[in-house]
């Protein structure tokens, strides 16, 4: 014989979207954005207007010199990720390295090579991280390459330009979360029975 009893219903809730901490990550208009603060105190320039392009974009005309065009042309991983726990949520961080790629364009009055030269010298010095660790984001500068010069970097005018180009070398620190719960809200009906004679 079989009775039946009044469903228990047993509820288990995560926690509401707002209640998950800050994480500390960054989009690549972020990323430009740190090295752009970076090259206006890296790159002094007197009597003319430093233009600072942030990424490639189509159909966009380039200004006129001097300008730098910086490019994020790699990411990899470095490392496995590492965690760290709240009371509610799992935080997953890991470290990548971030290459940007600079385009340095100058004119008669300031050279390219000249600016690619304060910026690596200033970038590779221990002063890069002071000026970074202000901006108090996970993103670290780590080494430049050797500054190549652009023999044949053209204009829209089709005119040869005065350009120098150097790969950057960044670490960077995201962090990804876990909630304790994965669904929103699981509810389950369970249904007591008493089973006699077995």
């Amino acid at each position: 014989m079989t009775t039946k009893k009044t469903p228990a219903q047993v509820t288990a809730q995560a926690p509401k979207d707002k209640e998950f901490p800050k994480l500390k990550t960054l989009s690549y208009k972020e990323m430009y954005n740190l090295v752009g603060k970076f090259l206006e105190k890296a790159i002094p320039i007197k009597g003319a207007t430093l233009t600072i392009l942030k990424g490639l974009r189509n159909r966009t005309s380039m200004p006129k010199a001097p300008y730098v065009l910086m490019n994020i042309i790699d990411e990899n991983r470095l490392s496995s990720s590492e965690t760290r726990y709240t009371d509610k949520h799992k935080i997953l961080w890991s470290r990548s390295q971030v290459t940007i790629m600079m385009m340095f364009v100058g004119n008669e009055n300031i050279p390219a090579l000249q600016m690619a030269k304060a910026f690596t010298v200033r970038f590779d010095d221990a002063w890069a991280s002071e000026q970074f660790e202000q901006y108090g984001e996970p993103f670290y500068p780590l080494y430049s390459d050797e500054v190549k010069i652009e023999s044949s970097f053209v204009n829209a005018e089709e005119q040869y330009e005065d350009a120098c180009s150097v790969d950057v070398y960044f670490e960077y620190h995201p962090e990804f979360g876990i909630c304790e719960h994965s669904a929103k809200e699981l509810v389950m009906n369970v249904i007591e029975t008493n089973v006699e004679g077995k």
